[in-house]
């Protein structure tokens, strides 16, 4: 997510958070956190073109699938620094994954908190509650190993590793651009 927004930093971003698949509950049991495991960008610049959109859902749904994994929810970083609201595209991009993933939420990326040394959370995080999105409190805490994620985070800013990201965008633009980003994948393990 950073890094599309960092590669970007002058238009909207967006894309999709994926999780590994886990088996069904039943309705009455609690629900674990939901760990995801990767994200894939989308789109710079217009994000809501809906031929395009449904063709990136389709193809990364059909990828998901191929490896175990769900599409949990949705982020974005608008435009402007400091708006960290999902707008009606998030919201309705967001719903359509509910329909497969109850516990989807939407991840808004804080652009005015972006820094390379990532110290604290930038991201404001909606789930879905009788038929709205509201707000949840993110800390450190929120995230599985928040000192891990940031020292990963600043030594990918760093490196600037988000001039090799691919997002949906440039696959379409030319179709041997790897939207699956196996460079920075690499990258991340490396620092693991």
């Amino acid at each position: 997510m950073l890094l599309h927004a960092a590669k970007y930093p002058h238009c909207a971003v967006n894309g999709l958070l994926v999780a590994e698949k886990t088996k069904e509950k039943k309705k009455d049991s609690h629900s674990e956190p939901v760990l995801c495991v990767d994200c894939v960008p989308l789109f710079h610049g217009t994000l809501a073109l809906a031929p395009m959109l449904e063709v990136a859902l389709t193809l990364i749904d059909t990828w998901c699938k191929e490896n175990n994994y769900v599409i949990a929810g949705y982020y974005q970083a608008n435009e402007r620094t400091k708006d960290s609201r999902p707008n009606q595209v998030a919201e309705k991009v967001a719903a359509r994954i509910c329909e497969n993933f109850s516990e989807a939420a939407i991840v808004m990326v804080d652009n005015s908190r972006l820094t390379i040394s990532c110290f604290e959370p930038i991201v404001v995080i909606y789930d879905h509650h009788e038929n709205k999105w509201k707000n949840r409190e993110v800390t450190p805490e929120s995230f599985e190993d928040w000192s891990e994620a940031q020292k990963i985070t600043s030594a990918l800013l760093e490196g600037r590793s988000y001039e090799n990201l691919i997002d949906f965008d440039n696959h379409l633009d030319d179709l041997r651009n790897d939207w699956t980003n196996p460079v920075i994948n690499k990258s991340v393990l490396d620092l693991c």
